[in-house]
């Protein structure tokens, strides 16, 4: 059987919506998980989970107004 969409094989291009650090403002993406492994979402530049010092120093305040 063929597809007949595009879109709908293994190789489609699909937009995608960047993950946001909602602490520093950087991408994010997520690096899948396996057995034993748990699903970690991860900074883009770094590979780590937490934000660097000085993202979280330039980070804007949610408060302010």
């Amino acid at each position: 059987m063929t597809q007949s969409h595009p879109a709908a094989g293994p190789g489609a291009h699909r937009s995608r919506i960047p993950l946001i650090c909602p602490r520093c403002g950087r991408e994010q993406r997520v690096v899948p998980g396996g057995p034993g492994r748990a699903v970690k979402v991860v900074h883009v530049g770094t590979g780590r989970e937490a934000c660097e010092p000085g993202d979280l120093a330039r980070a804007p305040d949610n408060g302010a107004a």
